[in-house]
Formats: C-alpha cells, structure tokens, sequence
C-alpha cells in the first residue's frame, strides 16, 4: 500500500487588491473545495492563512460552512501556523509565538478542532524552529523533499516523515516532493499514475508520495483554471484516486502519522524550497546560480551534482534589498516597544490592538522578491507600513508632543552599525541616515499610517536577461508551471531597465552640469561632479533643529554644505541649505525627493501646484515634465484623503520624472510605478557672503473633501 499525502496551502498577503482575492476565491479556492466535497473518501490536509480565513468568513460564508461538516468527518485536516503569515524565524520568541497560538485559537472556534500540523511560510526552515512549534502546541510540518537532500538524504529515502529537535523539544517533520509539485497539476494524469506507481520499488524508506504545496496553482495560476477545471483535471485526478483505492490510499499528514512510524532522525539546514534559494542571491550569483542549475540538468552526472548546489538563504533578502531590511528593523523596533510596554505593567485593549496590527505588519510576502514575493507591490509595502505606524501610534499613545518641540533619538536601528537620526512630531517621523548622505528615508504621516517614503530602488535583478526570450507559442499539452513561463505585459520594458546607484530617498544633494538633462538623470548616464550623493554627514542637534553638515569635494575642490531640519508645527518642517564654495558657472545644486502615496500613479493621485501645470503632460504621478522658477507642489492622494505639498522660498527648476522598476511575476515581466522623482535646480550663483541658500517646507496634511 502506498499512501498519497495530500496538503494544500491557500494564501493571500495583507493589503492585496479586493478584486485579485476574489478572483483567485472563484477560480481556485471555492471550485477546488466544491469538487472535492463530492469525494469524501479523499482525505487531505488544508491550510488558509489566517488573514485569507477571515476574508472567507466575511465574504464568502459559504466556503466555512461546506468546511466545517468536512472537518467533523475527518476528510479534511485544518492545519495552522503563523496567523498572518509571517517567516517565523525572523520574528521574536514571543510574536512567534502568539502568531501561531492566537491562529489555533482561531480555527478551534470556526471548526471546533485544535490544529496539530504547522504550514511553515516559505517553507522557511531554521534549525531553532521546534522549540518554538513544540511550545505553541503542535506536533508536525511539511516542507520540501529539497530540505532533506541539502542534509544528504537521497529521495528514496524520503517516502515518510522524520523525527527533529531542539533542546530536546522534538517534533515530525515530513518531506513534500519537488517531483509532485511539478506533476500536479500540470502533466497529463497518465503521467501522474506512472510516477505513484514506480514509488513503490523506489522508495527505500517509507510508503508515502507526500504532496504540499499552493492551491492557487489549482486555478489561480496562468492558464491552469481552464486546464484544471473546465478540461476536468481535478475531477479525473479525485476519480483516478479513487479507482486505484486498492494500492493507493489518500492522507492527511495527520492521518498517515497517527498510522505509520517515523523513518528516522535529522536535522536540517537552514534554507527554504530550490527557487528560493535562487532568488535570495545578489543579482549577479542569482543569474549564475540558475544558469548553472540549467546546466547542470543536462550533464551525465547532473542528478548527482545538483544534490550539493544550494542557493542562497531567505534572510539574504535583507541583504539584498535596503527596502526590505529597514521594513525588518522598523517591525523590530515596534515589536520591542510593544514588548516594553506590557513588560511595564500594561496590558489593556490599546496594547493588544498594537499587537494586532504588528502581526499584520509581519505578513511576509512585503519583505522579499521572486517570482511570488511582494517587495515590488506598493501596495503590499504600504500595507506593512500602515499596520506598522497604527501598531506604532497605539504604543507610544502615552507619549507627550508639543508643537514647536520635536522628539530626538539616534540609534543603529538597521543594524548596519550607523546611526540613524528620528525626529518625531504628533504627527510625522522623520527618518534621517547620516552615514548616507543625510537622506531622509522614511516620512510617515502618523495620522493617515503613511509613509510618504515608501519608494523602491531601480534594482538590477538577476533575471532581466529573459526579456531577451519570449514565450514561442509553441503547442504544450497541460499547464505550463510559473516557473516555465516568460512573457510580458506590454512591449518595449526594455527601455525601463535602468538602474539606481542610490537608494530612492529625499534630500539627496547633487552638483552637477547645467549641460546635463531631465532624461541623462533618469536614466543615471549623467556625471556627478560632487561626492555629497552618499558621502557621510556630520550631525549635531541644537536648538531643536537636526544639523547636517560635509565638507566635500566638487571636481577637486572643496566645497561645503549643510542642511537644518527643524520642526514648523506639528505636521511640517523645514530644511534650510547652505551651500559654499568656489564660484563656477555652469553648474546646478540639485536636491532630490523620491515620494509616494497609498495610491500610487492611479486617477486619485495627482500633482497640484501654483502655478498650475503649464507644460501639458499631464498632472498624473505618472507625469513627466520639466518647469521653470517652481515655488510650490503638492502631491494628493484624493482616494486615501492625505495632501503633501513642498513650498521653496525661492523659485528652481524642476525635473520631475515616475521611478518604474522592470520585474518578474506570476503573470510575466511587468512595469511598476514605484514612486515619483522630484528634483529642484539651483544654479551655483552665491551671494555677497560666498553661499547660496535655500529653503524647503515640507507640510502633510489630511485632505478636506
């Protein structure tokens, strides 16, 4: 008897658009659940994340009330895990914790069972994990049969599951096959049949085919749901099941636990599923790193080799992407203030609301990049940011500001060994980076849980090759898997693929040719003559005001500059510059500001300015332009209802341009809007003291309507 070890997964990150979730609930979730309550000798093991449970609860009742009896009739296995869906290991002791105990607590009330199996984020496997599953009260996981092999297991040797510790606190830990996950549901069940069938003079240890992976490919994936369901995929796969009940017998990995022993005992490494591995390296190993795999599939001894190639690991994506690791250190900082909080004595509903919505903050797809994850969705990363500032707000709730005194603090809070400087008003935070040319990074309008920063660096990444490729047409029965498609969304993203030498931030201080043009700086081809880009800035602060100072060079020369933020109120501030050195025509100093709203490039978002647009481009984010002698901008979000508007005492030239990024999804390459680049011109002519000044006022406020 060979048993099938069934598990599905089902997810969908915080902050995804009303309108994708339902589509994947009607093409995936809903039909996949109907067909197989019409097999109920089919028994497999389910998985919602607790943020998509909850839309079903809400939208969708019915999905709940079809489960519930299949539940109470052992047909179906609910499995928990972290209730939002975060990468547990990057967590502290107790939000991993409380994810996963407060999304039991959730499931017994829906299904009146307490989960006993944990789905594992990614597949996101550090060894300390079982200490913390062990204490939150479950007993097993699946990840992939790859996480074995990396321990030098061979896949006949993965036909069960094996026993793991940590300080004793043992769990069981079962291997999903990269082979299923490839055949279901994308090749022909005679395919299928073949490979069940040759399992059993394969596998040397164990009887088990144990299959875990997303539901979404059931439908939601391209091209699957006419595959899948019209053309009755699922339903001849639940029947082939079925006719072959006499050697082949369907599990939950619960029921195949409780009814076989383990096969033995390991202890994995740190890694997570192959394409992981390949997505977490800097751009240039990536494109090695696959390009080797390929390879390698080919050679006489492949197999062989291919068992010792590993990628990278998951935590490499804070490495990888300043983006991602500053959203890491700010949900750490919160969490610790929460921690201080409740480590103080409180404990009341504003604390356990701060909580909430930090769990939130540590749904995990925001956090890194492939060809799933959500770094480059906006609106992925602005629902981090909302969830991090409202769990920020509650904590600091008793906090006292006034007006015209800003709170100060500097502290390594990236954990890249400099010192950032915060400033904080009741309603902004104001993120500086001294050691990277005193850039502003982070600008959250506290009361809207904006982060008015939330841009994205133009990152060269390892797969822009493939827009060399295309997708041929050629005939292919089945499904094809994400992994084997390449298309684009729309043509010419070629001319997108440029790429940032600095992190998009604000205040960023240029000099340079007066020569040079709007398109030589999108496209990064113009000559900085100055080192103040990224070069490190002194700072003091007095008198209420963050000083920023570096005496630099400008072709050889020295040259000084030095830029005061002070607080205006409690939603503004100003930044006052001073610029000195040797006088030579020709020449700009440029101050750069990368922002964007919730809403990004779309019809609610749009410039205003006095004077209006007088260039007829467009007033859109999404608008490219260049104006004269500009004194004031706003940028307004219409739909979330925040304006933020920048006023200069004196007039500039304005090159103001959309930050696209060029990157690959499950639906092909596409173009994101990623923010809007705002740079003002000063010509280098200095006053009767030797220094050209300017000033910048920067108000957010929330739109009257």
């Amino acid at each position: 008897m060979t048993y099938f070890v069934f598990c599905i997964h089902n997810h969908q990150p915080i902050g995804n658009f009303e309108n994708v979730i339902e589509e994947s609930y009607q093409k995936s979730y809903w039909p996949f659940l109907e067909a197989l309550s019409r097999h109920p000798t089919i028994k497999l093991s389910l998985h919602n994340t607790g943020f998509l449970l909850d839309w079903m609860v809400r939208n969708h009742p019915e999905y709940i009330e079809l489960l519930q009896p299949m539940v109470s009739a052992g047909q179906v296995e609910i499995m928990g895990g972290g209730y939002y869906e975060p990468v547990l290991s990057v967590l502290s002791e107790k939000d991993r914790y409380r994810q996963i105990t407060s999304f039991s607590d959730r499931i017994e009330a829906l299904f009146r069972v307490r989960p006993r199996g944990i789905w594992l984020a990614e597949r996101v496997w550090e060894p300390t994990l079982p200490t913390t599953i062990k204490k939150a009260g479950l007993e097993y996981l699946v990840v992939d049969d790859y996480h074995f092999i990396k321990s030098g297991l061979k896949r006949q040797d993965l036909g069960g599951y094996y026993i793991t510790e940590d300080q004793g606190d043992v769990i069981k830990i079962f291997p999903g096959s990269e082979a299923l996950r490839y055949l279901i549901p994308f090749k022909t069940l005679d395919h299928l049949e073949g490979h069940l069938k040759g399992l059993n003079h394969f596998l040397k240890k164990g009887n088990a085919a144990i299959y875990g992976d997303d539901g979404e490919k059931f439908g939601s994936w391209p091209e699957t749901y006419k595959w899948v369901f019209e053309e009755g995929w699922l339903e001849n796969f639940f029947r082939t099941l079925e006719h072959n009940s006499e050697w082949l017998k369907p599990a939950s990995l619960g029921d195949y636990m409780d009814n076989e022993e383990p096969i033995g005992q390991i202890y994995l490494p740190t890694t997570s599923y192959m394409e992981m591995g390949e997505w977490s390296l800097p751009a240039e190993a990536s494109r090695d790193y696959t390009q080797l795999i390929d390879e390698v599939k080919h050679w006489e001894q492949g197999d062989r080799i291919r068992r010792f190639l590993q990628g990278g690991i998951w935590r490499n994506f804070f490495a990888k992407y300043h983006e991602a690791n500053w959203m890491h250190k700010r949900m750490l900082h919160i969490s610790r203030l929460i921690q201080n909080q409740t480590d103080s004595g409180r404990n009341d509903d504003i604390i356990n609301n701060a909580e909430h919505a930090l769990h939130k903050a540590q749904c995990n797809d925001a956090y890194w990049h492939g060809v799933f994850g959500g770094l480059y969705l906006p609106h992925l990363r602005t629902e981090v940011y909302k969830n991090l500032l409202t769990a920020e707000n509650l904590a600091i709730s008793d906090w006292e500001f006034k007006d015209d005194e800003p709170l100060f603090l500097d502290t390594d809070m990236d954990a890249d060994n400099h010192k950032e400087v915060i400033m904080r008003t009741r309603d902004l935070n104001l993120f500086f980076s001294p050691r990277n040319g005193g850039h502003l990074f982070e600008l959250d309008f506290k009361p809207k849980a904006v982060n008015l920063s939330n841009t994205l660096t133009r990152w060269y990444e390892g797969y822009h090759y493939k827009l060399e490729k295309r997708d041929t047409g050629e005939s292919h029965i089945g499904a094809k898997s994400i992994h084997d498609i390449i298309k684009v969304k729309e043509e010419g993203l070629e001319r997108y693929l440029k790429y940032d030498k600095v992190r998009r931030a604000s205040f960023v201080d240029h000099i340079i040719g007066q020569n040079e043009t709007i398109d030589n700086f999108y496209s990064n081809t113009y000559e900085e003559l100055g080192d103040f880009q990224l070069g490190k800035y002194d700072w003091s602060i007095r008198d209420k005001a963050l000083s920023l100072s570096r005496m630099g060079r400008v072709s050889g020369e020295e040259f000084f500059v030095n830029k005061e933020i002070r607080a205006v109120g409690s939603n503004a501030f100003k930044v006052d510059y001073v610029v000195k050195g040797p006088h030579k025509e020709g020449r700009y100093f440029g101050v750069e500001l990368n922002l964007i709203l919730p809403c990004c490039d779309g019809p609610a978002c749009f410039y205003r300015s006095i004077p209006e647009m007088i260039d007829g481009s467009g007033i859109g984010l999404g608008s490219i332009g260049e104006m004269e002698d500009i004194k004031k901008l706003s940028l307004v979000d219409s739909h979330v209802g925040v304006v933020a508007t920048i006023e200069l005492d004196r007039g500039a030239k304005l090159w103001r341009f959309p930050v696209h990024t060029v990157s690959l999804s499950e639906g092909g390459f596409e173009k994101i809007y990623q923010g809007s680049c705002l740079t003002f011109l000063f010509p280098l002519e200095f006053d009767s003291e030797g220094s050209l000044k300017m000033s910048f006022k920067i108000r957010a406020e929330s739109l009257v309507k």
